[in-house]
């Protein structure tokens, strides 16, 4: 075990407030203080989550529902995609689960022979429960029994979870100082911090929570940030809110936009949206007029952020660990932020028990973000558009990632996808059901392929899909419903 008895947490964003609620929890041994400036403001338009934050809020031992209601929060099945081929063709991102684990096989089975040239359905839409959930706007909660779990995701108020987050910890003994770092001590290791107000604060362990300012790993102890714009071209949003909705949906909904992509995230009490762009083609003017109209929303005020994307060459280094934003950053596309948050604080826990090494924990999380980077250039290598020079670079670039570019070539040479994804199961952060929801959501395939292949017989493909939609109906109850109980 590691000889840290105080941890000292800079910066209470959610990231922050994240890691402090965590060690509350799970390490009631060890002082935990949270520095949070009042004078800072916190990014807040990170609204959507993963799967993960399902565990995270387990592992806290809070019910669903109370944390649900005080972040005005909605269920998340999903990611719907649009207009990704500069068409009106659309697919569903699901969150995969155990219940999937037959009708996916159907859909695996099918999508290898459509892109061998068959010409069979091949939409992912119609096999996975998730995605009859979105259709049919079902909470992803079961009401009745399930013989498997159903794993989902979230949307929330950022603020409001920071803050939930906040009483949660500060009720279990984290100390909360309100205050500005000014300076920091300590070249090979951080001996203390000083506030703007002369105070002096030591620690044995140091989080960095302080966002894009990486305040303690890069700039004090001066670890290299690994910048990922040579690959991903987005470098700033535009957001705003709107009204909520009667039945607010149960997914993010990501479309392309001329010069990127817009999110939409709907709350309890309003719907977020957002506009993700590239300041190389786009002025930040240009992109918050584009969202307006796309939206016919002129009186919400907006909000415009630059995105630093990349990672920190090491998260763990010395006495200091990086999270949140300060650690890493990659285009809020498949909301994957929070997830990799989490994945650190369990990382840092194990570190702090002695079960991992700073090189283990080091290593895991290069190998999550690099994993997610790839997963978010098949959106853009996979994109058919050719309407703007933003799509036709963007997906220029994409497509000759030496990552992601094998994997394409033999989806779209009609090779053994599965022998690949097994064979580099150690760098991917998305499973086989995602890959194939994604390269055959877009039909990408070469049309003129001919190959032998073998598809799932017609009947065999029809039961799949109406046990799914049987599934649904029978277990889930409306969205809006679901959110009163």
């Amino acid at each position: 075990m590691n000889n840290i008895n105080t941890i000292t947490i800079v910066g209470g964003g959610t990231a922050g407030w994240m890691c402090a609620a965590y060690l509350s929890k799970h390490h009631r041994d060890k002082t935990v203080r949270v520095i949070e400036s009042a004078h800072i403001g916190r990014i807040g338009v990170g609204e959507g989550s993963t799967p993960h934050l399902q565990q995270f809020m387990a592992d806290l031992g809070v019910t669903e529902s109370h944390w649900m209601r005080a972040c005005d929060a909605t269920y998340k099945a999903g990611i719907r995609f649009s207009h990704w081929n500069g068409d009106d063709s659309e697919y569903f991102h699901p969150f995969f689960s155990e219940l999937d684990e037959k009708t996916a096989e159907v859909f695996f089975v099918n999508a290898n022979a459509r892109r061998r040239g068959a010409a069979v359905p091949a939409h992912p839409d119609g096999y996975f429960l998730a995605a009859q959930l979105a259709a049919q706007n079902r909470a992803p909660k079961a009401l009745s029994a399930l013989a498997r779990p159903l794993h989902y995701g979230y949307h929330f108020d950022a603020q409001k979870l920071a803050d939930w987050l906040r009483a949660y910890a500060c009720a279990r003994g984290v100390e909360h100082i309100s205050g500005t770092v000014s300076q920091v001590q300590g070249r090979q290791r951080i001996e203390h911090v000083t506030l703007a107000d002369g105070r002096t604060l030591q620690g044995d362990f140091y989080i960095d929570a302080s966002g894009f300012q990486s305040l303690l790993v890069e700039k004090a102890l001066q670890e290299p940030f690994i910048r990922f714009n040579d690959e991903l071209l987005n470098d700033r949003a535009v957001a705003f809110a709107t009204e909520a909705l009667p039945n607010p949906p149960v997914y993010t909904h990501a479309q392309a936009m001329p010069s990127g992509w817009r999110w939409h995230i709907p709350l309890q009490s309003r719907c977020g949206n957002g506009y993700v762009y590239s300041s190389q083609y786009l002025s930040a003017e240009q992109a918050e007029l584009q969202l307006r109209q796309a939206l016919g929303e002129y009186h919400s005020s907006a909000k415009h952020l630059h995105m630093r994307v990349g990672m920190m060459r090491r998260a763990l280094v010395s006495n200091v660990m990086a999270v949140g934003l300060a650690q890493s950053f990659i285009e809020p596309l498949e909301a994957t932020a929070l997830m990799i948050t989490g994945h650190s604080i369990t990382l840092l826990s194990q570190f702090i028990e002695g079960q991992v090494s700073a090189q283990h924990l080091n290593d895991e999380l290069h190998t999550l973000v690099l994993g997610v980077k790839d997963y978010i250039l098949g959106h853009y290598a996979t994109s058919r558009r050719v309407d703007t020079p933003y799509w036709l670079a963007s997906a220029g670039i994409a497509a000759q990632s030496p990552r992601i570019a094998p994997l394409l070539q033999r989806w779209r040479s009609g090779g053994d996808i599965d022998q690949w994804l097994h064979q580099h199961r150690h760098q991917q952060a998305y499973n086989r059901a995602s890959w194939y929801c994604l390269l055959a959501g877009v039909d990408y395939r070469d049309t003129h392929l001919i190959q032998p292949f073998e598809c799932a017989p017609a009947h065999i493909d029809s039961a799949a899909k109406a046990y799914v939609k049987t599934l649904c109906e029978t277990h889930f109850g409306v969205h809006e419903q679901v959110l009163r109980l």
